[in-house]
C-alpha cells in the first residue's frame, strides 16, 4: 500500500494518527530557546525497542512520523528506523538543526534508500551571522547549501522550520524569501511556546514574544499565502484559529486532539498528548487505543499538534483539508 493511500485510507476510517518519536537527546546545537542539549546523561533509543515501538505505533494508526530528538541523526540507525516506518507505509519527516549530519556518512542516499519523505531544517532567519548565532552553530549556512545540494539530487522533499521568534517575528515575508532562495520545497511556522515538560524543555528569552508580536507574525504569513509568493504549509485557518486563541482562549473554533490523533513518543517510550505537558499517557508498549480517547485540549499553541488537529474536526476541518491539498499537495 502507497504511503498516501493508507493515509486516506486510516483517515477515513477515524484511525489516522500522527506521531513525534523522539530518538535522542544529544543535540549539535546549542538553541537559547529549548535546553535539551544540556541534558545529562545522553540517551539513544534501543533500536530493537525503537523498531517494535514504530511498530506499534502503526498498529495504534500512525500514519506520519516526524523523527526528532535533540538530534535524530545522530542515532546510530536512523536510516534504518525510517525503513522500518517505510515498511509499514508511514509517511517519514526527519527534524534537524545541524544540515552537518546530512553531509556526514553517506547520510542523504542512507535516507533516501529508506524512503524517508521530507527533511525539516531549522531556518531562523534570514540573515547568516543570526542563523549562526541562534542555534551556536558557526558554519551552519554553509552546511546548509552543501546539504541542499545534495538532498535536491533526490526524491526527499525539503521544509524550511521556521520559529517564530524575537528575530523574525516582523520579517516573515524575508525569511520566507530566504528560505525560498535557499531551494527549500515548503516552509513551517512553529509558534512560540513554553513547555511543561521536564523532558522536553522549551523557553528562554528567544521566544519570549507578546501576544501581540505573534499575532502580528500569524496575520502577516496569512497575507503571504493569500498572495501565494511562500509555500508556506500551515493552513491560514489554523493560523486563524492560533489568533483566536492567543486573544481569546475560550474562543477557539479547533481545540487539540492530542493524544487521540497526534501524540509525541519521547527517548524513554513514553507517550504524551504532546511534547509541552508533563504527565505521560503510560508506555507506548503498553498504550491501548482506548488509552488514547482523551478529551480535546486547549493548554498551548504548539503549532505541530494544533496544525494537524484542525484536520480532525469533522465537517468544519474540511476547507482546512482541501487548502492543504491544494496548497501543497505533493507533500504527501
Amino acid at each position: 500500500m502507497s504511503k498516501t493511500t493508507h493515509i486516506v485510507k486510516n483517515y477515513l476510517t477515524g484511525n489516522i494518527k500522527c506521531a513525534e518519536f523522539a530518538l535522542t537527546n544529544a543535540c549539535i546545537a546549542k538553541c537559547s530557546f529549548c535546553n535539551i542539549w544540556q541534558q545529562k546523561p545522553k540517551v539513544f533509543v534501543d533500536f530493537d525497542l525503537a523498531t517494535k515501538a514504530i511498530n506499534k505505533m502503526a498498529d495504534l494508526g500512525v500514519s506520519h512520523m516526524c523523527f526528532t530528538g535533540g538530534e535524530a541523526l545522530m542515532h546510530p540507525h536512523v536510516a534504518e528506523l525510517v525503513k522500518t516506518a517505510t515498511d509499514r507505509s508511514i509517511n517519514s519527516a526527519m527534524l534537524l538543526a545541524a544540515p552537518s549530519l546530512l553531509l556526514r556518512n553517506d547520510m542523504v542516499k542512507r535516507l533516501e534508500d529508506a524512503g524517508n519523505d521530507v527533511l525539516s531544517i531549522s531556518f531562523d532567519s534570514g540573515d547568516p551571522e543570526v542563523m549562526a548565532q541562534s542555534r551556536q552553530i558557526p558554519t551552519l549556512i554553509d552546511d546548509m547549501k552543501r546539504a541542499m545540494e545534495l538532498v535536491k539530487k533526490t526524491k526527499i522533499k525539503t521544509m524550511a522550520s521556521v520559529l517564530i521568534w524575537v528575530n523574525n517575528y516582523d520579517k516573515m515575508e524575508e525569511v520566507c524569501k530566504a528560505a525560498t532562495d535557499m531551494g527549500y520545497d515548503y516552509i513551517s511556522l512553529n509558534y512560540p511556546t513554553f513547555s511543561e515538560s521536564a523532558t522536553y524543555v522549551l523557553g528562554g528569552e528567544g521566544i519570549n514574544l507578546s501576544r501581540e508580536n505573534i499575532i502580528s507574525a500569524l496575520e502577516d504569513a496569512i497575507q503571504i499565502k493569500k498572495d501565494k509568493k511562500y509555500r508556506i504549509i500551515n493552513t491560514s485557518i489554523s493560523m486563524r484559529n492560533i489568533i483566536d486563541y492567543l486573544k481569546e482562549p475560550k474562543s477557539v473554533k479547533f481545540t487539540c486532539y492530542g493524544g487521540r490523533h497526534v501524540m509525541f513518543v519521547d527517548w524513554f517510550f513514553n507517550v504524551y498528548p504532546c511534547m509541552q505537558l508533563a504527565t505521560p499517557i503510560g508506555s507506548i508498549f503498553d498504550i491501548k487505543e482506548k488509552d488514547l480517547h482523551l478529551p480535546t485540549c486547549n493548554q498551548c499553541n504548539m503549532s505541530w499538534y494544533r496544525d494537524l488537529s484542525v484536520f480532525f474536526h469533522g465537517l468544519r476541518g474540511v476547507p482546512a483539508i482541501i487548502e492543504a491539498a491544494m496548497e501543497s499537495g505533493d507533500f504527501l
